[in-house]
């Protein structure tokens, strides 16, 4: 796992080096423009004009530093200082200093150029922009020359990804140290274009006074249990789907062979009665078990739970006193449980089944379900999904896999932001694999929270296979499904 941070909370990182450390600020200023300018090198030839764009703080700075080193090295270079020189930082006025002694080019206005180092606002910012330094931001946005971001695209609220009032559209960010909540979280994500890390020089203890959240790497699906060639159909895993209504059938069906996908090894649905002839043509591996929504005979639930090692339970079972009380027997089981969908509906106006919940289930909320659940407003959540996520974790003792654009996961231990997906994901059905990848993955072994960071990952990385294949327009459930064999080999 890669760390992520807030930028206020970067600030402090950055302090506690200069500080307590000592590493001069100087030297991360230059290790940081060096970054950059590495990153321009491999990209940009020499005949091509780049301007460097600088506000009058360290931020800026980096950018003269960054503009100095092109210089040096032949390229074709102009920076636009924005500000007054005068009450500029400290660090600043040295870079200001050493870049007029060499004779580096400075411009009073913008120019058209090819390429354009944005380095006018940095993490720090916290207020909106206005002025000349929004004039010049829309400038940058509708010139056709390629931007590089320093640290974070300059509008961009590293606390939280907001955009304070117009930010620069980059092609690409080179942030330093680790990625920012303003880096990864929309809408700031969409102005970052490539993301690139930079190490710079914090050393780790920097980071142990701030609260860190993670993103997921390739490496870390080395996580998920190998399996073991002495083994049966039963070592992968009993899991039970409760899952489907009369009128849907495709959601149990989704989930249990996403289930499957991940290399369970025997499963269960249980589903309304008007389900069974065509989840058993589907899906012939799952065994279906049926209910009566007129007779419900409580025995049959009991029995299949009985059997399980781990249930999901919700996806379009619909909502009604029958289901409320399923939803209760799972809970009462204390079996590791996924609730989707409709369990979450149900419990939003049932705080009897709120009681119920413990430390061995995950929920799975998109935004709509998560404001019934917790009487917030969507945009409440959407402006706050980190908190969101952390309240239910705090709450109720559960995982909290928060689904949007970018899914949260909160579990005791940690705060997760998963990187990896697309927007052709954003289909019927999506959230029915992902429970099911949450079930097959504990039915593999994985522990309960381990599962909740690394499920919304590997969904994610499914849908890129993918939209690869299909492209994201014509993305379907199905195709992330079948995608997942070239993921679990």
């Amino acid at each position: 796992m890669k760390t992520i941070v807030s930028g206020t909370d970067m600030k402090k990182v950055d302090q506690h080096t200069i500080q307590e450390v000592g590493i001069p600020s100087l030297v991360l200023m230059e290790r940081a423009a060096y970054s950059v300018f590495q990153v321009i090198k491999e990209n940009e030839k020499k005949n091509e004009s780049i301007m460097v764009v600088a506000s009058v703080g360290n931020n800026g700075a980096d950018g003269l530093a960054i503009g100095r080193m092109l210089f040096l090295d032949g390229y074709n270079i102009c920076i636009y200082v924005l500000g007054n020189v005068e009450k500029a930082s400290e660090e600043f006025q040295t870079q200001w200093k050493i870049c007029k002694k060499l004779n580096v080019p400075f411009v009073k206005q913008m120019k058209n150029v090819d390429v354009i180092v944005d380095a006018v606002f940095g993490v720090g910012l916290s207020r909106d922009v206005s002025g000349e330094f929004a004039k010049v931001i829309e400038e940058i946005n509708q010139s056709k020359a390629r931007v590089y971001a320093v640290d974070i695209p300059s509008g961009i609220d590293a606390d939280n990804g907001t955009v304070r009032g117009v930010a620069v559209k980059a092609n690409a960010t080179i942030t330093f140290g680790s990625q920012k909540i303003g880096t990864v979280m929309y809408p700031g994500a969409d102005y970052c274009g490539k993301v690139m890390v930079a190490d710079i020089g914090f050393p780790k203890n920097a980071y142990d006074a701030v609260e860190k959240k993670y993103y997921l790497e390739e490496n870390d699906l080395r996580r998920i249990p190998k399996r073991p060639n002495y083994s049966n159909k039963g070592t992968f895993g009993k899991i039970l789907v409760i899952a489907g209504s009369r009128d849907i059938a495709g959601a149990a069906y989704l989930c249990a062979k996403a289930a499957f996908r991940c290399g369970a090894g025997m499963l269960r649905i249980l589903t309304a009665k008007e389900n069974k002839e065509f989840l058993n043509r589907m899906l012939p591996e799952a065994m279906v078990n049926v209910y009566d929504t007129k007779l419900f005979d409580a025995q049959i639930v009991k029995s299949a739970l009985h059997w399980s090692d781990v249930v999901v339970v919700g996806p379009g079972i619909d909502v009604g006193i029958i289901q409320e009380e399923i939803l209760g027997m799972v809970l009462d089981s204390k079996l590791p449980t996924v609730v989707d969908a409709d369990g979450i509906n149900l419990m939003a106006e049932n705080e009897r089944l709120k009681d119920k919940l413990h430390k061995e289930v995950i929920l799975t909320p998109h935004l709509a379900e998560m404001s019934r659940f917790s009487k917030k407003s969507i945009p409440e959540i959407s402006n706050h999904l980190l908190e969101t996520a952390k309240w239910a974790t705090k709450e109720f003792g559960v995982a909290c896999v928060l689904k949007d654009a970018r899914t949260v996961i909160s579990t005791e231990e940690l705060v997760a932001v998963n990187l990896s997906g697309n927007n052709g994901m954003a289909t019927a059905g999506s959230g029915d694999v992902l429970a099911g990848i949450l079930a097959g993955l504990i039915g593999l072994g994985v522990p309960v929270r381990d599962a909740a960071v690394l499920a919304p990952y590997v969904h994610g990385l499914a849908g890129e296979i993918a939209a690869e294949k299909h492209g994201k327009s014509g993305m379907m459930a199905g195709d992330i499904i079948e995608s997942m064999k070239y993921i679990f080999k």
